[in-house]
């Protein structure tokens, strides 16, 4: 006998009441004027459309062609209210293990606090990250509109809604063929762009009683090196303001043991601590000779990795959309939508370095008893004996470990494969004055990367060269025989492949509840139940933690829960032109339960005038990665220890905690709209955001630096051997400290009406101002993070240890014209200035470098002056603007500037067609 689960058995109720419910419907022919109303993102109860008690910026379908944008990605980077900080850009995803993700994060405070909808319906998170939607798997050329709810919502949709929502809205009861093609190339080279879409639609619903809409678009865009862009081809210069560096061949990293190693670099039973590099033997006339540059500043051999990084990846992506909807009568509909996107990126980096830092982490060599490094023997004929006498007496004629840069083994490149698929199936319409809806969801998250080269099985790389007579660490590419062995140690093959599904149940009605001196008190009801399953599936190299590049082995995950959720929502008119909204939800995991409020007003005394306020609470769970992840040890980013003077990487402890608890928001906003004159409108909105129980992980220089200065928060988080070298940092998640951001919004518009000999003109501000970005570590300090990456002492800050900046005032001013069928557009991006770090062994010291404020021009020009044809041409960054000179802390591959904010497209011009049948 086969056991119903809790979700089927949800599904088999709701449906046979579905069907219940439409038998009722099917009777009841009146017709409503309810029908008429909508729902806006942000509420649950039906309404006509207007400036509504909470901030939505609408984002309309001719305001996506004028950006001339071909993904959601670069869509959403318009808008000003989000922020690289906390997000993921696809950029950043070059040499990271993102997958290919891109995420978005409003107000700064998290991707994994930012609610992405379609349809006003959830989608899975990206399976191998779990917190976060990938925003460029939604079918651009489907969306009608984006909706954009710039106030916390967890009151209305639960979890995650603590930043906000972005709703996408596609595009149904399209009647007719409509085909686009969009072709874009760059200034300096790369960069290319070509995309293809089409949308056709049968039936009129209203008139037909059935549409069917379906969308398809396809388009590739090639990478750009850092050798195509000057700002970005130099890992560091002389003036100190860069620091990308890269491992080189041949820097002389430790002296071994006296035990002296077998031919294959076996010390029986011992794994001894890795001392501090010396140097290399060939600075600073003979860098050349291994591949590397002279640094002046160290006074030593550094590779220079910016030449051969992606600044952006190659994308290809396809995605087929499709809706169904069937009328039963007049006020009753079944239908049936969603779609399914699929992405291959193509990640291209430097050649993998190995060194003493990198191979530590390898717990395969313990293993298989090697010890984890690249030896030179003292019989080597390439042992630098003489040099070695000179720098190094005490240490001359032992063994030695040395750095090396495997450029015989090839270019790093992977391939990461994504595909995302949304399907909702369901019944509303309206039954005796009611609205009402019940639908099923499933989504599904599919993702798996590769490598193609350049990923070597690093025990047996060591083994290879370790003592081997014929390697020579000194030189950039080892004779044809050892080359060809080098080439055979790469890992080619699927390093993970993960899944996350969600199967959900919703059902919600909403009406008129009362009718008040004021007006009609109006409510909504509503529930849902909710499976999701978490499949992360490395391979079993990953799990070895044996593949360069990757930082430490990565464990297999297999999580699964399941969650209901209760709401109900009131909207009362006061008195007149005073109404109030009071949502309340009801959430519960199996972890934790959390109830959350959320009241807002709206008071309209004069047509001109809307003054709007709103309070609530939002919570986020846990995701399942977060609770679940097995703790591993992976490698720190490069910086240097402040006890025993180590620069480089470190090991460190990352993973899951089971303790987890959700994190807990409170968040209001006051604001007014003003229509003072025709033409113009004018909304200022003020918003503030606190958020308690910070699901995060520090960073382990902070970490580090905290327990050096003795601080008893930290010091058990920094394990250290007998000479105090770092041999571990715990940075697992956490519930650690608050956050408190608040601001200003901006929405200024003015349109000067069609004139006969003139045309149309407008004109649009969008700008956000935040006046606050404070975090609240464990020990109670507070890190003012507005315009800086570093504090006073010149440590990062870490709200922005990840990447990105929290910008003082951020803009986007467009100007139209519009004459007959002729259009023309110009854009403006803006964002001020902000204090970056500044290099330790720099002219400028420890102080911060101020980086100036920065901004480009978009124009484009469109002509629909041909029977169904509508041509579109511009150019994004119109004068070229070079990105400022920073060292973002580390962060990315890419050096010389930051590419969480900068388009390293530069100058793109681009031309579009859309042709009507």
């Amino acid at each position: 006998m086969t056991k119903e689960t809790v979700i089927s058995r949800s599904l088999r109720l709701a449906f046979s009441g579905a069907v219940a419910f439409g038998t009722i419907a099917a009777q009841a022919q009146t017709t409503d004027a309810s029908m008429q109303r909508v729902e806006i993102t942000g509420s649950s109860i039906k309404r006509a459309q207007a400036e509504g008690a909470l901030p939505v910026q609408t984002v309309t379908h001719e305001d996506i062609a004028k950006m001339g944008v071909t993904n959601t990605e670069a869509l959403l980077q318009q808008i000003t209210a989000i922020s690289a900080v906390g997000g993921v850009p696809s950029a950043t995803g070059v040499g990271s293990s993102t997958y290919g993700e891109a995420t978005v994060s409003l107000r700064g405070i998290g991707g994994s606090k930012t609610l992405i909808l379609v349809n006003g319906r959830r989608l899975a998170n990206y399976a191998t990250d779990g917190t976060a939607v990938d925003i460029n798997a939604i079918p651009l050329a489907a969306v009608d509109h984006v909706e954009v709810l710039k106030d916390g919502a967890s009151g209305v949709y639960g979890s995650d809604a603590i930043g906000g929502v972005i709703n996408f809205i596609l595009r149904n009861n399209f009647n007719g063929v409509e085909a686009s093609a969009y072709a874009s190339a760059t200034k300096d080279g790369g960069g290319l762009t070509k995309k293809a879409s089409v949308i056709a639609g049968w039936g009129d619903f209203d008139e037909d009683r059935y549409n069917i809409t379906v969308a398809a678009d396809v388009s590739k865009d090639t990478t750009i090196y850092g050798s195509q862009r000057s700002y970005a081809k130099n890992s560091w210069n002389n003036n100190g303001l860069r620091e990308q560096s890269a491992t080189p061949s041949g820097a002389i990293t430790s002296f071994l043991p006296n035990t002296t190693p077998n031919q294959f670099g076996v010390i029986p039973n011992t794994l001894a601590a890795l001392g501090k590099g010396l140097g290399n033997p060939l600075a600073p006339n003979n860098c050349a000779a291994n591949g590397s540059e002279y640094d002046a500043n160290l006074d030593t051999c550094r590779f220079n990795s910016a030449p051969y990084v992606g600044l952006v990846p190659q994308t290809e992506r396809a995605n087929l959309s499709a809706s169904f909807r069937f009328k039963l009568n007049e006020n009753n509909e079944l239908f049936v939508e969603g779609f399914h996107s699929q992405q291959k990126t193509d990640n291209n980096s430097q050649p993998s370095p190995y060194s003493n830092s990198f191979l530590s982490t390898d717990s395969a060599f313990a293993a298989a008893n090697v010890y984890p490094s690249i030896i030179v023997s003292p019989s080597s004929p390439y042992y630098p004996a003489a040099w070695l006498a000179a720098n190094a007496p005490a240490q001359a004629g032992k063994p030695i470990s040395v750095s090396y840069r495997a450029f015989d083994a090839g270019n790093r490149s992977t391939e990461d494969m994504a595909k995302l698929s949304h399907l909702v199936i369901g019944m509303r319409g309206v039954v005796k004055g009611y609205d009402y809806d019940v639908a099923y969801t499933h989504n599904s998250s599919d993702v798996s990367e590769s490598t193609q080269q350049g990923y070597s099985n690093q025990v047996a790389l060591v083994k290879l060269l370790s003592n081997n007579p014929a390697f020579n660490p000194w030189t950039k590419f080892q004779s044809p025989e050892l080359a060809k062995q080098i080439y055979a140690t790469n890992y080619v093959g699927q390093m993970i492949h993960s899944t996350l599904t969600n199967d959900s149940l919703t059902a919600r009605m909403s009406g008129d509840l009362y009718q008040l001196p004021a007006g009609m008190a109006k409510f909504a009801l509503g529930a849902s139940a909710t499976s999701e399953k978490l499949d992360l599936n490395p391979s079993a190299a990953y799990q070895s933690g044996d593949v360069s590049g990757y930082g430490g082995q990565v464990l297999p995950l297999s999580a699964s829960r399941s969650y209901q959720a209760i709401f109900g929502e009131l909207n009362v008119p006061i008195v007149k032109h005073l109404e109030s909204d009071l949502a309340l939800r009801t959430d519960r995991y199996p972890n934790a339960t959390s109830t959350n409020p959320k009241i807002s007003f709206r008071y309209q005394p004069l047509s001109q005038l809307l003054v709007r306020a709103s309070y609530g609470r939002g919570f986020r769970v846990g995701a399942l990665p977060e609770l679940n992840n097995p703790q591993t040890v992976a490698t720190t980013a490069t910086f240097t220890d402040p006890v025993s003077g180590t620069s480089g990487q470190f090991n460190q402890t990352v993973g899951g905690n089971a303790n987890l608890k959700p994190e807990k928001s409170e968040q209001s906003s006051l604001g007014l709209v003003i229509d003072p004159v025709q033409g113009v409108s004018i909304a200022v909105d003020y918003w503030k955001i606190n958020v308690n129980n910070l699901i995060t992980t520090l960073s382990p220089e902070f970490i580090v630096e905290k327990a050096a200065a003795g601080d008893s928060n930290y010091t058990g988080l920094v394990r250290r051997d007998a000479g105090g070298n770092i041999t571990n940092i715990y940075a697992t998640n956490l519930n650690a400290g608050s956050l408190k951001t608040e601001g200003i919004d901006i929405d200024a518009r003015w349109t000067i009406a069609k004139t006969a000999n003139y045309g149309t003109f407008a004109t649009r501000l969008n700008g956000t101002y935040t006046t606050k970005f404070d975090e609240k570590l464990p020990d109670g300090t507070v890190q003012a993070s507005v315009a800086h990456t570093i504090d006073a002492n010149g440590s990062p800050l870490n709200a922005v240890a990840n990447g990105g900046v929290i910008f003082r005032w951020k803009h986007q001013w467009t100007m139209d014209w519009k004459y007959q069928k002729w259009g023309v557009n110009l854009t403006q991006n803006f964002q001020s200035g902000y204090w970056d770090a500044a290099r330790a062994d720099s002219a400028t010291g420890t102080d911060a470098v101020h980086v100036g404020a920065f901004s480009t021009w978009d124009a484009q020009a469109s002509y629909s002056g041909f029977k169904n044809l509508q041509i579109r041409a511009g150019v994004k960054n119109l004068f070229n603007r070079k990105p400022p000179e920073v060292i973002t802390l580390g962060n990315y591959f890419q050096g010389g500037y930051d590419p969480s904010y900068y388009d390293a497209h530069g100058a793109t011009g681009y031309i579009s067609a859309t042709y009507k049948f």
